[in-house]
């Protein structure tokens, strides 16, 4: 595996001060390893462009074309990228989520405007949008193993720099600290449950239920249930299986 491209990079990627430039310098050892085309991307930028997500990409053409249709909204590789925390070839997207017309459309689409094959690293970062970093060929066949798992190392560093150069973390206190009693409460907030119903579950007055809440959305700084739940699963204190009534 040729580590001392990856050093090298990151030595780079830790000294650079613009995106651009980042770019540049990941673009270049993408192609050492076989990559010409790349792209490190948080899934939200398509469909939030003015929120200074990262959008940094080669993809010339695709990326209009990919804007334009909103594959962005069924894109299978993006879709994979959720459910699975290693890197993944293209041809393992069928494994990771179940093939539709209109998933198999772009990536036909894709094929049409020069990317042949790919291989994706899911970026997941608690309190940040999910996001992911692509390399991608021009042809059918991707490189040998060590420089996919060389990339996916290339790959964890270049968007560790993009969060840095996008001002990510947000906020260095952005997740709160939760008492057990809060959690409880939460997690029976995620399946649909009332203050009332909390308090007998809890064994708790329902004033102090209501308290518990007010304080929630406080911590949060939210207004509402369905808010609170949504920051809940967003930082990671519930999960969506949390959500779902046993």
């Amino acid at each position: 595996m040729p580590f001392a491209l990856i050093e090298h990079f990151a030595e780079l990627a830790a000294r650079t001060t613009r995106a651009a430039d980042l770019f540049a310098h990941t673009e270049a050892a993408a192609r050492e390893l076989g990559f010409p085309l790349l792209a490190l991307v948080h899934g939200l930028a398509f469909r939030l462009p003015q929120h200074g997500l990262i959008d940094l990409n080669n993809f010339g053409s695709w990326e209009e074309t990919f804007v334009r249709r909103k594959y962005y909204l069924d894109d299978p590789a993006l879709l994979a990228a959720q459910r699975t925390n290693t890197a993944f070839a293209w041809s393992a997207i069928r494994k990771l989520v179940p093939l539709g017309d209109r998933h198999r459309h772009i990536l036909e689409d894709a094929a049409r405007h020069g990317l042949g094959n790919g291989y994706t690293l899911p970026v997941g970062v608690i309190g940040e949008p999910h996001g992911c970093c692509t390399f991608a060929t021009k042809g059918p066949d991707l490189p040998p193993v060590a420089n996919r798992r060389a990339a996916a190392l290339l790959g964890a560093e270049a968007f560790n720099a993009a969060r840095r150069l996008h001002g990510f973390p947000a906020r260095s206190a952005a997740v709160p600290l939760l008492s057990r009693r809060k959690l409880e409460c939460l997690r029976y907030v995620a399946i649909g449950k009332t203050d009332a119903e909390i308090a007998i579950i809890l064994g708790l007055k329902e004033s102090t239920v209501r308290t518990y809440m007010a304080m929630l959305r406080k911590d949060f700084d939210v207004v509402s249930r369905s808010q609170l739940v949504a920051a809940a699963l967003r930082f990671g204190f519930i999960g969506y299986d949390d959500a779902i009534a046993p």
